[in-house]
């Protein structure tokens, strides 16, 4: 079977919104043929045929009349030799209607605003000459305001003053004090400011400032962590003499001797074994326990050179400077054992992690070894064990180990030979399944298996194979069609 070439098509749709440049689509709605335009984009489209215009000729060719309609009046033949139409039209006599058939600037009403403007002609036409001016209001003309007064004015929407006034104004400014009081008059006398005791007035720019009159005392800071302040203040609250003084005493012991100054802290420091607490500005000293002959006492980091020998040692800390051979069970119950040997040799076949019983609950805690190692640039923390979350066998070169639980990257590993029990899943580099058919095309089944087309059809009387396509759910499938779609 040969081949089909379809392009897009509709048979409700006018156009088509949208075309590749090149593209051609058909719509049965408008009975028209486009194309997108070479060299323009998606939305450029161009009418090139289709039977809409095929009927319009017909019918010129077939009446070959031409009727005229409207404001205009004319005539127009058809010549069939040539295939080409000639009208010959002209405009009617007050056939122009202003705003209807025209564009641009025209006057076609003038009329003045009742109150505001007036208008002088004729209030529409063409030619007419026209006079607007303003309408009068009420306010009289003439100057508002001076030296004891000040205009008052009402404004319109328009900017118009509708009314016009004057107010007086005070030309005597009254001033009071904590005692007496005054009037000044504005436009004939000076108000003074006065500076009392310890003060000095100035006047600049309309600024008026008032200032205490320097004392005998230097300008700076008095008093700190070594001197005491001492100052003399005068009725004005100024102070007219500041000084300092030093205040410390000083301390001594069986040994050496100190200046204490003010504001220091005196510290009392216990020596060696000896602890101090101050309360209630006494000073308690205290060595911890009782030392008596027959008192159980207790030592941090005892050093004993020679053999210690007891048969009841309570020890936060043990260290062994030789061999240690312990003929019975050891059993360590501490948090962390730490092995600093270059050889560890065990006879037990079987290495036991998490735990000396069954666990009854799951702590979330990953098994396995962790070592240390260098890239060469930077010391590395590996990892290869049981993924407690992912249930998983698992090797990271460059781990994190956050209270037990490992996280990281998974690294590579290399074998000689993997043999898997089932198909190797696609997330792990698979296809997840073991055959397929003998020349499908394989595709994509997301996390799941490969998938599998079925064989193409080849056409030999015609020399032509079946072209891969996709169906309404994107499946790929065999088709003998070259669909352009619908729009």
């Amino acid at each position: 079977m040969a081949q089909t070439i379809k392009i897009k098509r509709s048979t409700s749709t006018a156009a088509p919104s949208s075309l590749q440049p090149g593209e051609l689509a058909y719509s049965q709605s408008s009975k028209k043929l486009f194309i997108g335009q070479p060299g323009g984009g998606t939305g450029d489209i161009l009418v090139i045929g289709g039977q809409y215009h095929t009927d319009i000729i017909d019918d010129l060719v077939t009446t070959n009349a031409l009727a005229i309609t409207g404001d205009v009046a004319g005539t127009g033949s058809y010549n069939s030799g040539t295939g080409v139409w000639t009208v010959n039209v002209a405009q009617q006599n007050n056939s122009v209607d202003l705003g209807t058939h025209t564009v641009g600037n025209y006057v076609a009403t003038l009329i003045g605003t009742a109150g505001q403007i007036a208008t002088t002609g004729a209030a529409t036409g063409e030619g007419i000459g026209h006079t607007i001016s303003l309408i009068d209001t009420s306010v009289t003309a003439g100057s508002y305001g001076g030296t004891t007064s000040i205009p008052t004015f009402t404004v319109d929407a328009k900017g118009r003053l509708t009314a016009a006034s004057e107010v007086t104004i005070a030309t005597t400014l009254n001033i009071t004090g904590d005692s007496g009081s005054d009037g000044v008059a504005l436009l004939s006398e000076t108000l003074n400011f006065e500076g009392g005791t310890a003060l000095t007035t100035a006047v600049t720019d309309d600024n008026v400032k008032i200032d205490l009159d320097n004392t005998a005392v230097t300008a700076g800071q008095y008093g700190s962590a070594t001197q005491l302040a001492q100052f003399t203040v005068d009725a004005q609250g100024r102070l007219t003499q500041a000084a300092e003084f030093t205040a410390d005493f000083v301390i001594t012991g069986d040994t050496g001797s100190d200046t204490v100054v003010l504001q220091e802290t005196l510290h009392f420091d216990g020596g060696t074994g000896v602890t101090t607490a101050v309360s209630n500005n006494q000073v308690a000293f205290s060595i911890g326990q009782d030392v008596a002959t027959t008192s159980n006492v207790t030592f941090n980091n005892v050093s004993v050179n020679g053999t210690l020998t007891s048969d009841d040692i309570t020890s936060t800390n043990i260290s062994v400077d030789g061999n240690a051979t312990i003929t019975g069970n050891l059993t360590v119950n501490g948090t962390t054992t730490t092995v600093n040997s270059e050889t560890v040799t065990l006879d037990d076949p079987l290495l036991t992690l998490g735990g000396d019983t069954a666990p009854t609950t799951d702590d979330d805690l990953d098994r396995g070894v962790e070592f240390r190692w260098h890239n060469g640039t930077a010391a590395k923390l590996g990892f290869f064990g049981y993924d407690d979350s992912a249930q998983q066998f698992t090797f990271i070169p460059d781990a994190t180990n956050t209270s037990n639980v490992i996280s990281g990257t998974a690294g590579a590993a290399k074998f000689g030979s993997l043999a898997l029990d089932t198909d190797l899943a696609v997330a792990h580099g698979g296809t997840g399944r073991g055959t397929f058919t003998s020349k499908g095309v394989i595709y994509g089944n997301g996390a799941g298996g490969l998938l599998v087309t079925a064989v193409g059809a080849y056409d030999s009387s015609n020399s032509v194979g079946q072209l891969l396509s996709v169906d309404s759910t994107g499946t790929p499938a065999w088709t003998n069609a070259l669909d352009g779609g619908s729009f």
